[in-house]
């Protein structure tokens, strides 16, 4: 998570473990959520969040455990963060 310190000076932060990495599905008519997450699984990477909006484009995954930038079939790196 962010931090902030008594000034209100915020550092860049984050409560993950090692790198986590969000996606957005881009278009879910051609790749489902759930067909994203299934990719991901495979390779070995953990889905730790699902936005709650898997019926539309541009839903967000968050996926940890990659050794290097996913290359998911039908989504794109938002950001990276670790």
């Amino acid at each position: 998570m962010a931090q902030a310190n008594p000034n209100a000076a915020v550092r860049a932060g984050s409560g993950f473990q090692g790198q986590t990495n969000i996606l957005s599905v881009a278009d879910v008519s051609v790749v489902s959520v759930e067909a994203a997450c299934l990719e991901e699984q495979n390779e070995g990477i953990v889905v730790v969040a699902v936005e709650d909006d898997v019926a539309n484009d541009g839903c967000h995954i968050a996926l940890q455990g990659a050794q290097a930038t996913p290359s998911i079939t039908g989504t794109t790196l938002v950001v990276t963060f670790g």
